[in-house]
């Protein structure tokens, strides 16, 4: 698939970063993870497997809600501020 040159990490979720950050991978480790399994062909493959995965499923969802969390948390803070 060739897409428009742009900024890559533009376009990648913030929960798929969020959880690159949480892990021990660095985000040029996940983008050369992400090149090896395109170059190898395996790409494909590798992500219906995941989206079929339930664990990855649950694992998004709770980063998807400690993001919210979060950011609930910030405007709270900001709020009573003013």
């Amino acid at each position: 698939m060739l897409t428009e040159k742009t900024n890559i990490s533009a376009r990648v979720e913030i929960t798929l970063k969020k959880i690159v950050e949480d892990s021990s991978f660095t985000h040029k480790d996940a983008y050369e993870l992400g090149a090896k399994l395109i170059a190898m062909d395996e790409a494909e493959n590798t992500i219906m497997e995941i989206n079929n995965n339930s664990t990855y499923e649950r694992i998004i969802k709770q980063t998807e809600h400690r993001l919210i969390e979060a950011r609930k948390l910030e405007l709270e803070r900001e709020l009573r501020e003013l």
